[in-house]
């Protein structure tokens, strides 16, 4: 994914709390990333960063979540409209719809990255 960097990752973290220590907040998601197996350490903080939707108290839960899965976070804010449908959903499309459904989840998580 682009503008997966700690720099956007700090952008989100003031965008989603303007008032708040962006210190404390990304000691919070430091907790993803310490261990060798922890991949995508940007990315993944972003994914967590969506998905907590500006609410703090549910960032602890979703670092736990990466820490345990991180392809859950990845799912979850990267293809929302798929992970809706399920695996099940995804092969009653025709491959067209498949495309477009993978084509709108591409592009709102671009959008939100830039937002």
């Amino acid at each position: 994914m682009p503008h997966t960097t700690r720099t956007k990752v700090h952008e989100k973290v003031v965008e989603y709390w303007p008032d708040a220590n962006p210190d404390d907040i990304l000691s919070s998601l430091d907790q993803y990333g310490q261990e060798g197996t922890e991949r995508g350490r940007a990315r993944v903080q972003l994914a967590v960063l969506k998905l907590c939707e500006g609410d703090r108290s549910r960032l602890e839960d979703l670092v736990r979540m990466a820490k345990t899965d991180y392809r859950d976070v990845l799912a979850y804010a990267e293809y929302p409209e798929e992970m809706r449908l399920g695996f099940v959903g995804m092969r009653q499309l025709s491959k067209e719809e498949a495309e477009a459904v993978r084509r709108r989840d591409r592009q709102q998580y671009l959008e939100w990255l830039g937002g």
